[in-house]
């Protein structure tokens, strides 16, 4: 580069020259730029290709995008930004499939070229699954002849093992009338996709049992020996969330055809797309007694702890509804269709702190004569619902009476403001509620069970850090409800939710109560 005393001393020639190098320069420098602007357009135009065409995004999707764009500059540490990106490709998958489905009825799109994907890697193990026609003889009368055959592989996936399996389609012919004859195409949850119903249910007890979120999944499977995208892996999520969505909704519905229920909510943070910051969302949960035939637990996930959000779920549903003392279920009692009951364990927890944080022998006192209403539920919960009630009756009430006469005395003895004052106007406060159980035999004590199948939610949270969206939020209440109820009728859900994922592209919707997993058998045919 000239320095200014090096232009002044030059003559004309010399700075026509200089100036017709800089002009060369520069022009080098556009054509960098443009060759570099081309290139990131074709960066991009790959990327978009992995996506659902713009012009089938519905103002849903349009926002989704923008969001996943927009993320980069919102203030999120590197594991939110991962765990927000991979909730985004779920949700477009899903999305996109939605949209499929409201316009299967339409006029066939133009077909369009399809990318050519990349071979599963000649290292892995192969296993080969032969589909044949059942018979090679031509309706002209001839024998067929086998002239070729189509191949399509599907990568599987066992606990640190991957496989591919080969499925051959042999191809034969008739020499005599040029009939061509084919095995059809084994229907897949995922069409023309590579994973095998295994290696989805993998990926979603992964994730929705373990807690392992997807971008964890995408290191555990690069050590198996395929590094899988988390991109991918969300997108497999998204379309197994839909996929399994009528089975959700055919176990709420068993679920509300039973006249007593627990429900529960814990708090879930969900992330606000263009604030970069978390708000509080609940996951509601909703489960049959533990005396009840169907043994269920159906999460629902709302933006809030409204109790619109109960109401709108339960709908006309007619019953008697275990819960605490939330003023939310509060409108539904004052509907006459559901009876409120009580939770005999937030009532005693009330006394169990003051004895424990404080020695209070008057806790102790309280302590005692709910241990032995619990000593007796020990004892009815094997009975059935008539020797159950006429054992509350005979021994649980008087000690209930019992309770309640202590609740008043003390009540008129302590200081209004204390911790003892409190926890004795929260149990005479709900006392018809708490005794509920006493009545009606099908009601248990307390809301223990329905807490205990939150639990894992609760425990999950560390890992999850938050809902990426509603959408999110409700895909996994989806999959969840059918691993916990699942596991709450003595199967795995690894091997429920593979055998189900194998059988749902094919399996009757007039039939889907035979998936459900209070009806499922490994191994049933169709």
């Amino acid at each position: 580069m000239h320095t200014i005393d090096q232009l002044a001393k030059m003559d004309a020639h010399a700075l026509r020259e200089f100036a017709a190098s800089l002009i060369d320069r520069i022009a080098l420098l556009d054509g960098d730029n443009l060759r570099l602007t081309g290139e990131n357009a074709r960066l991009g135009n790959e990327n978009r290709t992995k996506q659902l065409k713009i012009d089938q995004l519905t103002h849903e999707m349009a926002l989704l995008r923008r969001w996943k764009f927009a993320a980069r500059s919102e203030q999120l540490t590197g594991e939110q930004r991962t765990l927000f990106e991979e909730t985004l490709d779920a949700d477009l998958e899903a999305i996109g499939l939605e949209l499929e489905a409201l316009r299967s009825r339409q006029a066939k799109a133009s077909p369009k070229e399809q990318p050519r994907r990349v071979p599963l890697p000649a290292h892995l193990p192969r296993r080969e699954i032969r589909h044949e026609p059942d018979s090679t003889l031509c309706s002209c009368g001839c024998a067929m002849r086998r002239i070729g055959e189509d191949i399509a592989e599907k990568l599987d996936y066992t606990p640190g093992v991957f496989t591919v399996e080969r499925h051959i389609r042999g191809k034969w012919a008739c020499a005599a009338c040029q009939r061509l004859i084919q095995a059809p195409v084994p229907a897949h949850v995922i069409d023309k996709g590579i994973p095998t119903a295994g290696l989805l249910a993998q990926v979603l007890v992964s994730k929705y049992a373990d807690h392992a979120p997807l971008y964890r999944q995408e290191q555990m499977f690069a050590r198996a020996g395929l590094a899988i995208a988390r991109s991918t892996l969300g997108a497999w999520t998204g379309a197994c969330g839909v996929r399994l969505q009528p089975l959700v909704e055919a176990l709420r519905a068993a679920m509300l055809e039973h006249a007593v229920l627990h429900a529960d909510e814990t708090p879930v943070q969900m992330l606000k797309p263009g604030h970069g910051k978390t708000h509080r969302a609940y996951l509601w949960s909703y489960a049959t007694t533990s005396y009840a035939p169907l043994k269920a637990v159906v999460y629902d996930f709302a933006e809030s702890r409204a109790g619109r959000h109960a109401r709108d779920y339960l709908g006309h549903w007619r019953g008697t509804l275990v819960c605490d003392d939330y003023a939310g279920y509060k409108a539904l009692f004052g509907t006459g269709r559901v009876t409120e009951a009580g939770c005999m364990a937030h009532a005693r927890r009330k006394f169990h702190e003051l004895a424990a944080s404080h020695h209070s022998e008057l806790a102790g006192e309280a302590l005692e004569l709910f241990g032995a209403l619990y000593g007796i539920e020990r004892l009815v919960a094997e009975l059935d619902a008539e020797d159950r009630r006429r054992l509350r009756q005979l021994s649980s009430k008087p000690i209930a009476d019992t309770l309640h006469r202590w609740l008043v005395l003390h009540r008129h003895r302590a200081t209004d403001g204390t911790a003892m004052a409190g926890a004795i106007d929260y149990s005479l406060r709900r006392w018809a509620a708490l005794t509920q159980f006493l009545a009606d035999p099908a009601v248990p004590i307390d809301n223990n069970w329905v807490e205990n199948r939150i639990r894992p939610i609760a425990i999950g949270r560390s890992n999850w850090l938050f809902a990426g969206s509603l959408r999110a939020g409700q895909r996994a209440a989806a999959v969840m409800s059918l691993i916990q109820s699942a596991r709450m009728n003595g199967h795995d859900p690894y091997a429920y939710l593979r055998d189900v994922l194998e059988r749902l592209p094919t399996h009757p919707n007039s039939r889907i109560d035979e998936l459900l997993p209070q009806h499922w058998t490994p191994h049933l045919t169709t």
